[in-house]
């Protein structure tokens, strides 16, 4: 009777796990995560996790990394982790990198071996700070753009194909659009990047940054208005970023960027719509607040969804951001689509992106 006793309050102890388990994946699912940097937003084979005093433990599409934690991606397998909000990391096959601050103000990436691929969304005149080390070179991305990096024993490559890169702690040593740099121990060259610096990794890249803009294009205005209702937007300044938030896509399974002002779009040619108005206005530092409302941009390629008025663009105590434009009513979108499942990660979702028809 006691073995059979202990065996129920076993399965009754590993069913309760999974039920919480389950409930803060619909969490993380269905609100915003970017109060910090590493979630996770796509796993593609064996990709593996090591956390401070931790065994190497599977990675998966609902995991978050926190400061310290080093992912390692084996043959064949990628990885996508969410930075700052709009912007996305891409790990290539056999790489591996450190998230050593997943905090905004002080973000900090180093990789140490393979390829990685920063793709940060945004208009031309927004300036970001996105650091990356590796063992030969501090590099800060600066503007919305297109970046490769690789590392080699001995040797880091970087490759801006769009945007703009500092090098060191020299804001004035400005690298741009279009030109390959090559750090090593016996110093450093620059050339101009050639159409064949490319291969599947780059490709792969593309077709992530079009399809997660389209699944931007997918979000329910509906939907978000019913979330932005219930409150919660009153802690924007402790729970999301300055420019956007991480907004999770029932027909994409996984999270796209939802930017909270005209103008936004991925360096790959998409646009980013669905404007969470009202965001915009409360940050750290400004005193205003104004109740957001997801707003629709027939001309920020979300066809169909309605018609947005740009906001003044006279600078006032609102950071420059305007004044409340006219809004569309909100429309529905598809419902969800939810993607396979996995059986080697506790059969949680696989964030392979259905590429939007």
């Amino acid at each position: 009777m006691k073995s059979k006793g202990l065996s129920t309050l076993l399965v009754t102890l590993l069913l309760l796990g999974l039920f919480v388990a389950i409930g803060n994946a619909q969490n993380r699912e269905r609100f915003g995560i970017s109060a910090k940097a590493g979630g996770v937003n796509a796993v593609s084979g064996q990709v593996m996790v090591k956390r401070t005093g931790q065994a190497p433990q599977l990675l998966t599409s609902q995991d978050d990394l926190a400061s310290g934690d080093v992912v390692n991606t084996g043959l064949g397998s990628q990885a996508e982790i969410l930075l700052n909000p709009g912007t996305y990391l891409r790990l290539a096959e056999q790489s591996e990198f450190e998230l050593v601050d997943n905090s905004l103000d002080n973000l900090l990436v180093k990789l140490t071996k393979g390829s990685a691929i920063i793709e940060a969304t945004g208009p031309g005149n927004i300036e970001l700070r996105i650091p990356i080390v590796t063992e030969q070179q501090k590099m800060t991305i600066v503007r919305a753009g297109i970046y490769r990096i690789n590392v080699r024993p001995g040797t880091t490559e970087l490759f801006v194909r769009k945007g703009r890169m500092t090098l060191g702690d020299d804001r004035t040593n400005i690298v741009k659009s279009g030109k390959k740099l090559t750090f090593s121990s016996a110093g450093q060259s620059i050339a101009k990047l050639e159409k064949t610096d490319k291969d599947q990794f780059d490709d792969w890249s593309k077709l992530r940054g079009q399809t997660l803009a389209r699944a931007n294009e997918r979000l329910s205005a509906k939907m978000l208005n019913g979330y932005l209702s219930n409150g919660s937007w009153g802690r924007i300044d402790a729970r999301f970023g300055r420019w956007g938030l991480w907004t999770w896509s029932p027909f994409a399974s996984c999270y796209t960027f939802l930017p909270f002002y005209y103008g936004w779009g991925s360096p790959y040619g998409s646009s980013y719509g669905l404007f969470a108005y009202g965001y915009g206005y409360y940050y750290p530092g400004n005193p205003r607040n104004y109740n957001p409302t997801i707003v629709t941009n027939s001309s920020s390629g979300t066809s169909g969804n309605g018609t947005y008025v740009g906001p003044n663009t006279g600078s006032g105590s609102n950071g420059g951001f305007g004044t409340t434009p006219s809004m569309s009513a909100p429309v529905s979108r598809p419902g969800s689509q939810a993607g396979p499942r996995d059986p080697d990660s506790g059969s949680r979702s696989i964030n392979r992106i259905k590429d939007p028809k």
